[in-house]
């Protein structure tokens, strides 16, 4: 019997959809028999990954026309089929499918979109009716992350493994334009075979191409399966070269252990030390992650770390045979507002991590730390212990870092509505050991010779005797509370002038076992043995008159400001260590601080007005200009910045004198993306400038361009005689929608000399990524050695990144 359906009506989709209800006895029903049955078994697989129909899905069919043949067992759809089934939907010109062999033959356009999104092409399919097993012929894949697979035919069993012969592969989309051209990059292979029950692809026979021309072979190689994000196995290699290593070269596998946890080891062998062992474990909780690190290695040849500079004492941790590391990170949220995280280093010697560049742990100055915190709608709570680690050529430099066993900082602030305005409490304890001081970076100045230098071979007096200043790290141990309790609120007059009292009172706890021995030309050492308290009032009073200004399409806004700061003097002026107050920079940013001291071992006493004019210009077309100028008088009592203090902070601040430097601030924004902004420091009899930093940025169209500059007079009592002035700009610059170039430039002024120069270009687009640079860096007042390296870095998306460093040589000598 042969039954047959009308040709396409004009009356459109409804039309065909009546029809295809009229069928529902014969052929349609047919159809839905086969399908129904064949994939609820199975569970159907398609081409791209296994993707289960839900249980109950129906089967709808459209198409011109449909006959079935009884006698053969045999459906036929021709003309714009459509089949959809449980989220799979088949486009074709033509269907076929033999009920006897449950093989369904698509021809002509045929397009296969799949649960999961995967979307095939083909110019002719032979498939089984569960998707799982068949021949297809013309294919391509597109699968959702933007991923392709072609060949010249295709062959899918057990509804998981796909071969591509003569197959291609990409993760480049097709130009536009051109739509013939090769694809950026391409894999293409005499097999490939896609795997998804293991998640891997395997190519035989592969070639790589870019711009469609060959540039490497590989008789066989695997990748991770497009859809899989993280999938065991050998990772790219990277290479890289140093002058104490060698060349190196690193080869890491990547096991997924399971969804929520992975180890990566790595082995790299350097032709100068040998091999390196690295391995990194790394799990994910619900509320957090933690991680393990650990490398080591035995050195072949330590004498190539050998260190000649005459001023290091000791020889560098380097010049050793077997080094190591262990480290560990963890971060977890115990609630919305509470978090307990840590990352500690253990390493054999200071700068192991940092001279073979592991991971997570190589940067100069690393903090190893436990910490608490938590976060209030109006309190801050923060609890942590710290070991800080210099990665320094130069051991010294490691062995005065003090251990912070620990340090504790909270704040709340509430409203006060019976007075007005709002109470602040600080709370900070702090509590710190250092095994071992250092007697070099000691600085004793009785007088400046005629050249303005310290002459560091007279032995210094007293120790609190104001003829000489010097700069210590004191070993022993240290331990101070402080309780801070302060008032604030603001004040608006009828006439526009806006009042700011504040009262604050702060007391501390402390005690100090401390001491530096007798060094080579110095007669006597320091000890600092005592425990006690101090306290600090403060009654504070700001005033400030902003005037509004309106002309045109600008306005004005000039502000003249006022303050006054009546307080009894520090106690123990300079007397206790000073720890966490080591930092003054005088300028507009810190003008009317109550306390200019950056931390809490330091507190400034006395009386003293702060005054300043601050003008606020705006433009409606987009210019803006904010300056400020101002100054600072010491009116009673001792002045803080003038005391003696172990760590040299206040001589030549700029506060040290009853009159203060001037100081001035300029902030500049353009519509055009210009913006500048400056901050100056200039002497209070005779103007000369003392310090100077200019910020500058450029953001136009392609141009991304910014500039530093930092001109800073002779210290001598801090340890610089000279003047010191640096400049540093930064410029990238957009040559088209991938390709990017820039670079950097570093030039010591006072020296004449360029300090760093970087240079490079890079490209990135949804399938290729490439970056080249080189980098030379040579500063003399930076912790970090000086270097010269040149840097390739590739990325092929889905497939493979790689890097490869080259060391070009460079002083090594830290100072």
């Amino acid at each position: 019997m042969d039954v047959r359906g009308i040709g396409r009506g004009r009356a459109g989709a409804l039309q065909r959809q009546i029809r295809a209800a009229l069928l529902a006895g014969t052929a349609f029903a047919a159809l839905v028999t086969f399908s129904a049955e064949a994939l609820a078994q199975s569970g159907p697989a398609g081409l791209g990954a296994a993707v289960s129909v839900p249980e109950g899905s129906q089967l709808f069919l459209e198409s011109d026309t449909v006959t079935y043949d009884s006698d053969t067992a045999v459906v036929t759809a021709d003309g714009s089929v459509r089949i959809d089934y449980g989220g799979y939907k088949l486009v074709a010109r033509k269907v076929v499918y033999n009920q006897k062999t449950r093989r369904l033959i698509a021809s002509g356009d045929v397009e296969l979109q799949q649960p999961d999104g995967n979307r095939v092409f083909a110019d002719s399919a032979d498939i089984t009716d569960d998707f799982g097993q068949g021949f297809i012929k013309a294919l391509r894949i597109e699968t959702p992350d933007n991923t392709r697979f072609a060949a010249a035919e295709a062959i899918r069993q057990n509804g998981e493994v796909t071969t591509f012969q003569q197959g291609v592969y990409t993760a480049c989309e097709p130009c536009r334009e051109h739509p013939e051209r090769a694809p950026l990059w391409q894999v293409k292979a005499k097999k490939i075979v896609w795997n998804q029950r293991e998640k891997v692809v395997r190519y035989y026979g592969a070639k790589f191409e870019l711009f469609g021309a060959p540039i490497a072979y590989l008789p066989y190689f695997q990748s991770p399966d497009p859809t899989v994000k993280r999938k065991s196995g050998f990772l790219t290699p990277s290479f890289e070269q140093k002058e104490e290593l060698g060349y190196g070269v690193k080869i890491p596998y990547f096991w997924a252990i399971s969804d929520d946890k992975d180890l990566t080891v790595a082995g790299t062998y350097y032709s100068k030390q040998g091999f390196l062992a690295e391995a990194e474990y790394r799990q994910a909780f619900g509320n957090g992650y933690f991680t393990l690190q650990a490398a080591g290695i035995s050195q072949r040849d330590p004498d190539e770390f050998y260190n000649p500079n005459p001023f290091i004492v000791e020889q560098s941790p380097d010049y050793t045979t077997d080094r190591g590391m262990i480290g560990t990170t963890g971060r977890f949220a115990l609630s919305d507002r509470w978090t307990f995280g840590w990352d500690w280093l253990l390493q054999s010697d200071d700068d192991f991590s940092a001279t073979y560049d592991i991971q997570n742990f190589s940067s100069t100055r690393h903090i190893s730390e436990i910490y608490l915190t938590g976060l209030g709608d109006r309190s801050f709570f923060d609890l942590r212990t710290q070991r800080f680690d210099v990665q320094s050529e130069n051991p010294l430099q490691n062995e005065i870092q003090p251990d912070v066993l620990p340090t504790f900082d909270y704040q709340r602030i509430e409203e006060t509505p019976g007075i007005g305005g709002e109470v602040q409490l600080d709370v900070n304890v702090t509590s710190l050991n250092r095994d071992n001081g250092d007697p070099s970076s000691a600085l004793v100045c009785t007088a400046l010779n005629e050249d303005g230098v310290c002459d560091r071979t007279v032995a210094f007096p007293d120790l609190y005797s104001r003829d000489f200043f010097r700069r210590t790290a004191l070993e022993g141990d240290y331990s101070r509370a402080t309780t801070q309790l302060s008032w604030r609120n603001e004040i608006i007059t009828s006439g526009g002038l806006v009042l700011t009292p504040r009262l604050s009172a702060r007391g501390d706890l402390y005690t100090a076992d401390m001491s530096l021995e007798d060094i080579g030309v110095y007669e006597t050492g320091i000890d600092v043995d005592e425990s006690g308290a101090r306290g600090m009032t403060t009654a504070s009073l700001m005033a400030r008159y902003p005037y509004l200004i309106q002309t045109g399409t600008m306005s004005h806004v000039i502000e003249p400001i006022g303050q006054i700061i009546i307080r009894p003097d520090e106690a123990k002026s300079g007397i206790l260590p000073n720890e966490d107050a080591q930092e003054l920079v005088f300028n507009t940013g810190n003008l009317f601080q109550e306390d200019k001291f950056s931390g809490y071992d330091r507190i400034e006493g006395g009386t003293r007005a702060n005054v300043g004019l601050r003008y606020v210009g705006t433009l409606e077309t987009g210019y803006s200009i904010d300056a400020m100028v101002g100054q600072s008088y010491h009116l009673g009592g001792e002045n803080p910045f003038a005391q003696d203090d172990l760590a040299l902070i206040g001589y030549e601040s700029g506060l040290e004198t009853d009159r203060s430097d001037y100081v001035s601030s300029l902030s500049l924004a353009t519509p055009f993306g210009l913006g500048l902004g400056l901050q100056n420091r200039f002497d209070e009899e005779d103007f000369e400038l003392k310090r100077s930093d200019v910020f500058a940025t450029l953001t136009t169209g392609a141009l991304t361009a910014g500039l530093t500059y930092s001109e800073i007079a002779a210290q001598p009592i801090s340890g610089f005689p000279d003047d010191r002035s640096q400049v540093r700009t930064t410029a990238s610059y957009k040559l088209s929608k991938e390709w990017t170039a820039f670079g950097a430039l570093g030039y010591d002024v006072e020296n004449s000399a360029v300090i760093e120069r970087s240079f490079g270009i890079g490209y990135a687009d949804e399938c290729f990524s490439l970056i080249a640079a080189y980098k030379s860096t040579t500063d003399r007042y930076q912790e970090d050695p000086s270097e010269t390296t040149l840097l390739f870095r590739v990325g092929l998306r889905t497939i493979a990144d790689t890097d490869f460093s080259y060391d070009l040589g460079g002083d090594d000598d830290d100072g």
